[in-house]
Order: C-alpha cells, then structure tokens, then sequence
C-alpha cells in the first residue's frame, strides 16, 4: 500500500535538470550526474531511461588502421581451460611456481578504454577517440605467479626475440631452485616469443615445462591477470594526473 508520500523526484523540472547536466557532460557517468544534481542513484537512472530515453553507448577507439581479430578459436580454448583444470585440480600448489608472463605499453597520451567509456545519448552518437598510431610510450613486462610478481622491468623499442630473450633472462635470474626445476612459464603466442631462439632459451630453463603456442588459446587476454586486470589498473593510476614525461 502506497505511504501516500509524493514523489518530486521525477518533476519536469528535474528531468529537464538532468538533461542539461547530461548535454553538457555527456561522457560523466550517471552515478556522478547523480551526485552533482543531489538525487539518488536509482532516480537517475530512471529518469535516463524511462522520462529521456538516454542510453549509454561504447565510444569506439579509432586509429589510422584498424585490425581485424577474427574468430576466436573456441575449441583451442575449450581444450586448454579443461587441461588446465585438470593440472591444477592434480597440482593444488601448483600455481605457487607456475608464471603467467605478458607485456603491455603505456602511452605518454594516455588511452581510450572503450570497454569502460560511455557516452549518454538518445541515439548513438558514434562517437570516435582518435589516438595516435605512434605515440610516445614506454613498455612494461612482468610475471606473476601464486605467490609474488617479478618486474617490471622496462623497454622503450619494439620487442623482437633479441630483446625478449634479454627480458627472460632477467627474469629467470631472480627466480629460486623449486621455480627453476619445477615451476611453468607462460606466454602468448607473439612471433618473438615462439622464434626458434626463444624457444630454445625458455626449454633451457623450464624443459618441456613452456604454456605457449601449442597450447595457448590465440586471442585470449581474459584468460591471464595482467590482461583481465592488471595493465587496466595501473594504466588507470598512471594516467589519472596526465603525465607529460
């Protein structure tokens, strides 16, 4: 039974007071217009959706070419998350030595995740960030495993099999006895890192005990943390007081 308490929220002139604040600050999330304008979460959001028929859209990241990524190989992944159940459903520790390993640039601009951008609209704006195809940026590799992360360690040039080489053999230098002999090491399957010569360094060190191409699913970033989770989370940080050097 209704309190008999009237609603004022949704007034015409609050509605329209949400219209302008989303005018002028289409990109600011709903929350945030909600905050400004001093009305609850909930009402905001059904004055966009039920009085404005606003809706958020993706912005789409534009550079001056765009690669096609193709099907994802659906079987690949199938076959590698069930062994990977198994292996660690047989090796409950085994994680503590097992190394996810993955690289990511950062750009002195800073960037466009399209995945988190949105834009308020009634109909889609087809908004378009464009970004540079050559911008300034530094690179970061790193490895995690159950226990600690080693890196970053930094690289300012194009990572061919010579520099990646250089980057494992940091890398494996600061790794302990039960790592070396019983540990995994992972990776994608980038031309420099499934080369002969890296191939070749990796099975030095972790002999028949390299994740990589036969066995790592192509396209597949939500199946390693840097990816799922860490490269967003310090990009997020490093580029939040937009750094110029």
């Amino acid at each position: 039974k209704s309190s008999g308490r009237q609603r004022t929220v949704t007034t015409p002139e609050n509605v329209e007071a949400v219209r302008q604040s989303i005018l002028r600050s289409p990109t600011r999330s709903a929350r945030k217009h909600a905050v400004v304008l001093d009305i609850s979460n909930r009402s905001m959001r059904r004055i966009l959706h039920g009085h404005l028929h606003f809706h958020p859209y993706k912005m789409f990241v534009l550079q001056e070419f765009v690669q096609e990524l193709g099907d994802v190989a659906e079987d690949k992944r199938v076959r590698y998350c069930l062994w990977f159940w198994e292996f660690v459903h047989d090796n409950p520790r085994i994680l503590d030595i097992t190394w996810f390993s993955d690289e990511a640039w950062f750009h002195l601009s800073g960037y466009v995740n399209a995945q988190n951008s949105r834009i308020w609209a009634s109909e889609s704006p087809h908004e378009i960030a464009e970004s540079s195809l050559h911008p300034q940026k530094v690179g970061v590799w790193c490895a995690i495993s159950g226990l600690r992360i080693i890196g970053p360690i930094f690289f300012d040039t194009t990572v061919d099999s010579t520099l990646y080489c250089r980057i494992f053999y940091d890398f494996v230098q600061q790794l302990d006895d039960v790592e070396l002999t019983q540990g995994y090491f992972q990776q994608d399957s980038q031309t420099c890192h499934t080369s002969n010569m890296s191939m070749e360094l990796f099975e030095t060190f972790f002999p028949d005990r390299v994740i990589s191409k036969k066995m790592w699913p192509p396209k597949s970033p939500d199946l390693i943390s840097q990816d799922f989770f860490l490269w967003g989370l310090l990009k997020d940080g490093v580029c939040a007081n937009k750094p110029r050097t």
